[in-house]
């Protein structure tokens, strides 16, 4: 499978994983053919991601500010098929930061720790009373770039 345009290098991409979150496959993410719906892989990316997000101080900032979090954009590539009872381990990490958003990376292994997919997405911060989107505070910037 080729790699994904948003990696340079697997290997080291890889290994800059340091947080990952436990998810068990249940019953209901599977569809017909015996697989997880490749829908359920995006809720995959936001629990992970929500999560790291609480473990780094963010979540508390945006949950009570005056600003939140949306999803610009989200990419998947399902690279081995998963399945109920699956035992899996989502990695996230930020891979750049911009004025307003920053882009999310993603890395989900089984439970013999094989790849099955990776991705990524563009995270925009926007004030919550206009929708518009804003730079990062200091604080929260500092709370980024130490991540």
């Amino acid at each position: 499978m080729a790699t994904p345009v948003y990696i340079e290098n697997f290997e080291s991409w890889q290994e800059d994983f340091s947080y990952f979150d436990s998810i068990s496959v249940r019953f209901s993410e599977t569809d017909a053919f015996g697989h997880v719906n490749n829908t359920v892989a995006f809720i995959y990316f936001e629990q992970a991601r929500i999560n790291y997000f609480y473990s780094l101080g963010l979540m508390d900032e945006w949950v009570k500010g005056p600003y939140m979090i949306v999803t610009g954009d989200l990419q998947c590539d399902y690279r081995r098929q998963v399945a109920f009872g699956d035992k899996l381990q989502v990695g996230v990490k930020i891979a750049s930061i911009g004025r307003t958003s920053i882009d999310v990376h993603y890395l989900v292994k089984n439970q013999k720790n094989q790849i099955c997919m990776t991705g990524r997405g563009r995270i925009v911060q926007v004030e919550k009373k206009t929708g518009a989107s804003t730079p990062w505070q200091n604080e929260l910037l500092g709370m980024l770039e130490k991540a």
